[in-house]
């Protein structure tokens, strides 16, 4: 698999692993607010074990380990780049660190065409 395809496959991975955070975490936090409208007062446990429930950690430890490593990825791959100038470089890096996400897009439509990868 090339490079380009690995930092492809990384981000929709962790494109899919915020869909299914979010998706889970929403279904947390409705769950507990509508359990709590009909029963009264929130027991403080139940609150805690509702949104920090197995399927949200996992899925949030899935959603991090993904955005780090296409992260990564891309400050590895326009390092040793030798088509990108030392100017370029700092900027690619400093945006990945700062908006990974706009960046990773931004990388993925330039990467071929400015030969970033193979």
């Amino acid at each position: 698999m090339s490079k380009y395809n690995t930092f492809l496959a990384v981000f929709i991975i962790s494109i899919i692993a915020f869909v299914v955070f979010m998706v889970f975490y929403l279904n947390a936090i409705f769950g507990f607010a509508f359990n709590t409208f009909e029963h009264g007062d929130p027991n403080p446990f139940e609150m805690i074990f509702t949104i920090f429930s197995p399927p949200v950690i996992i899925s949030g430890i899935v959603l991090a380990a993904s955005s780090l490593a296409y992260r990564i990825l891309g400050i590895v791959y326009v390092a040793k780049s030798k088509t990108v100038s030392d100017g370029e470089k700092a900027l690619w890096i400093v945006g990945f660190i700062l908006m990974g996400f706009v960046t990773a897009i931004v990388f993925l439509v330039m990467a071929k065409g400015r030969k970033f990868v193979d």
